[in-house]
């Protein structure tokens, strides 16, 4: 399963005008030389566990079977919540146990997951800072070729902390959610799942955010007028508002946490 060179992927929320970012590669390359380091996002909202979770899930399987998946959102750093090692859909996943594994436990992906130890021996361990002294040595670790139970005891997959992404259903009056998210374009990702395009459900929707109400439906967005908003199901199956070449939350004002209610009368 393991790939060659390995490959270590990379999901925080550090940005990148800090050192953070190449300190943390410097910890993974120090430990295993050859990997090959991909970024997938620093620009995850600080703290936001819900869009690390998110980019994650979008992103992992377009990666060759073996990949190692580091993901370091993390607002409890230092704190006593867990950090993990996992396996799942032929792949490896290093986080803290926060959450950020939700949507993959959810579709049933995972098969294996052990705890790291917050205060690996012969280490100097920041409290503030686990992501470079713990988190990345065992990401390399499994670079390596250690096995999972080389770093930790196992837990129980039902153990791992979930959080709760609300499920757009038709038949259901009424869905609350919130923004997860706003990428380059302006388009706002909603923490809302859709199960199916919305615009050919068998009910009167619409969706209230920022006190505006969008009743326009779409399956893309060149349906719609130039500048014009909308709501669609995006590319990983979350309820999204965009605008046709233009940006959706500068049009709306609004920004990630906002409020979002999905109505189906």
């Amino acid at each position: 399963m393991q790939t060659f060179p390995p490959i270590i992927t990379l999901i925080t929320d550090f940005g990148l005008d800090d050192p953070y970012v190449g300190q943390m590669k410097g910890a993974l390359l120090s430990g295993c030389p050859q990997a090959t380091l991909v970024d997938i996002s620093h620009a995850v909202c600080p703290w936001d566990i819900h869009a690390a979770a998110v980019t994650l899930a979008t992103s992992y399987d377009s990666f060759p079977l073996g990949t190692i998946h580091l993901v370091v959102v993390d607002p409890g750093v230092g704190s006593e919540r867990g950090m993990i090692a996992a396996q799942g859909n032929g792949h490896f996943f290093v986080c803290p146990d926060n959450g950020i594994l939700s949507l993959l436990l959810e579709e049933e992906k995972m098969v294996e997951a052990h705890q790291l130890d917050a205060q690996p021996p012969g280490r100097t361990i920041s409290p503030t800072f686990h992501g470079r002294d713990i988190m990345a040595p065992a990401a390399a670790a499994l670079a390596k070729g250690k096995t999972l139970a080389s770093l930790g005891n196992a837990l129980h997959i039902s153990k791992l902390k979930r959080l709760a992404f609300p499920l757009a259903q038709p038949d259901k009056a009424e869905t609350p959610g919130r923004v997860l998210s706003i990428d380059h374009f302006g388009n706002v990702r909603t923490t809302i799942r859709a199960a199916s395009n919305l615009d050919n459900q068998p009910c009167m929707q619409r969706v209230e955010i920022c006190g505006q109400i969008l009743t326009t439906f779409a399956n893309n967005y060149a349906q719609v007028e130039k500048g014009a908003l909308l709501v669609l199901v995006d590319s990983a199956g979350f309820l999204e508002i965009a605008a046709n070449q233009a940006s959706a939350a500068a049009l709306l004002g609004c920004g990630p946490g906002d409020p979002v209610t999905l109505f189906c009368l």
